[in-house]
């Protein structure tokens, strides 16, 4: 991912005036990814994290350690993904697949509300 496009990310995540508000059904409906490179990240501070080294140098390298180690994943372009929860500024929560359980808590991974359709 170039510099340039994380730098825009990071951007407009933190552009967002309002938050991504899933309708009381939202769980049960799925939506796909609809941005590449699109990834997530079980924790929303790991999320954060990786948002605000996206312009720097370091950017890359933290966010393949987090893949590797399983803290953050990779979204396939179209994926299909439900949403389980919302955050504030442009972020939130989705499974992949058909959401069994609306648990916030445990399951799902942090993304920016702009990859999903």
């Amino acid at each position: 991912m170039s510099k340039l496009r994380a730098a825009f990310l990071t951007a407009a995540a933190l552009a967002a005036a309002t938050p991504a508000t899933p309708s009381p059904s939202a769980a049960d409906t799925l939506h796909r990814i609809t941005h590449d490179p699109a990834w997530g990240c079980r924790d929303k501070g790991d999320l954060y994290n990786l948002l605000f080294l996206g312009i720097s140098a370091s950017f890359d390298t933290q966010l393949a350690a987090a893949l590797a180690d399983g803290r953050c994943i990779a979204f396939a372009p179209g994926e299909r993904v439900s949403v389980i929860g919302d955050g504030t500024r442009g972020v939130v929560k989705v499974q992949r697949g058909l959401a069994t359980t609306v648990s916030t808590s445990s399951a799902g991974y942090w993304t920016l509300a702009r990859n999903i359709d």
